[in-house]
């Protein structure tokens, strides 16, 4: 299951960069458009299949198709002005949480329905949702900047050139951490609330619905008043900050369990609340801020090569959880995602302290 995860992550950190490239040369609408148009086939693949080979393809190709998350970002970058940027990413990351409510209560409630496999109905149900995605997509206008350079030119050396270009290399590693720190959170939340309070599958998934609902609110509302009143980067660090703090009462409360201790829901309710409202003033902000340091002409590019670091920490995360928690349960990884989220921190600050000195010598030249 958890390689299942991993296969659909990784084909999106292949993607992203190259579908993210491919929408500044030819258009952001139609790579939009195949792209969606092959993820509905992708999920008609799974839901017919039963053969495990098979579904590990069908994932794949879904997942390749999913990293258009880049192409999304660049469009509402391309059609945003920079102070308004983190607000509508916060609108995007809100649709997304909607999307993590909703999703999961209709897999559970639809799986098993027909003759078929068990997961045939829900993926049907989600290829109908990708076919919806696709007509929605038919009405939108192009808002790239095409270049004229050829598509299939210097694909590998602009990878390069993005890894090398100051800040969208410090955006990339934090993306990598933010993502390998919060797919600790993903696998190892349910097994956590299993072991300390004893939840099953449904106390599980109105959890999960508490989650999606605070990251509506925190992207959907207070996220654009946090950078209007503090600033993005600031935001960020109060941000990661939260969800340091979260991880580490995870960790206090999974220690005292194995030690013997009562644990009640209250305590592990405020662990989720810092973790969920931490990691949604992060992610949205963090991304609107990266699309000011990449130029229009390479955005795409940029942002999927973001994303796509992103990814390969959530394959990290995902495929990591489960030898942690067997090593040493869920303080082991809890205990890891902390301290890559406190390496974020310090990426986070360094970032910071770059712009100022920047700035200074920007106000010192002028």
């Amino acid at each position: 299951m958890t390689a299942l995860l991993a296969s659909f992550a990784f084909a999106m950190f292949v993607a992203n960069p190259a579908l993210g490239r491919i929408s500044d040369k030819l258009g952001r609408r139609p790579v939009l458009l195949l792209s969606l148009g092959v993820g509905k086939v992708a999920h008609l693949w799974f839901a017919v299949s039963n053969d495990i080979m098979q579904m590990f393809a069908a994932r794949t190709i879904a997942g390749l198709a999913t990293g258009n998350i880049g192409v999304i970002q660049s469009i509402i970058a391309d059609r945003t002005s920079p102070q308004d940027r983190a607000r509508t990413m916060g609108f995007l990351g809100a649709a997304i949480g909607a999307g993590f409510v909703t999703g999961p209560a209709l897999g559970g409630l639809l799986s098993g329905i027909g003759s078929g496999p068990v997961h045939q109905t829900p993926f049907l149900i989600a290829a109908a949702f990708s076919a919806l995605s696709f007509i929605l997509a038919i009405r939108l206008k192009e808002t790239g900047t095409l270049s004229r350079s050829v598509v299939t030119q210097g694909v590998f050396s602009e990878y390069v050139k993005t890894v090398l270009s100051g800040q969208i290399g410090w955006f990339a590693a934090s993306f990598f951490c933010l993502n390998l720190a919060f797919a600790q959170v993903e696998v190892s939340y349910v097994l956590l609330v299993r072991d300390l309070l004893g939840f099953g599958a449904r106390q599980t998934g109105w959890l999960f619905i508490y989650i999606g609902v605070l990251i509506i609110i925190v992207q959907g509302g207070l996220i654009s008043r946090a950078v209007l009143r503090f600033g993005e980067m600031k935001t960020i660090i109060a941000g990661v900050a939260l969800l340091a703090s979260g991880q580490l009462l995870t960790v206090a409360l999974a220690f005292g369990d194995a030690l013997g201790l009562v644990i009640m829901v209250g305590p592990i309710l405020l662990s989720t609340t810092l973790v969920c409202v931490g990691f949604a003033f992060t992610n949205p902000t963090l991304t609107a801020s990266a699309s000011k340091a990449a130029s229009a002409r390479n955005m795409g590019g940029s942002l999927g090569f973001i994303q796509g670091c992103g990814s390969i920490g959530q394959v990290l995360g995902l495929v990591s959880a489960g030898p942690f928690n067997a090593f040493g349960g869920s303080v082991a990884s809890f205990g890891f995602g902390t301290a890559v989220t406190c390496c974020l921190l310090v990426f986070i600050l360094m970032m910071l302290s770059r712009q100022h000195r920047q700035q200074k010598m920007a106000d010192g030249v002028c």
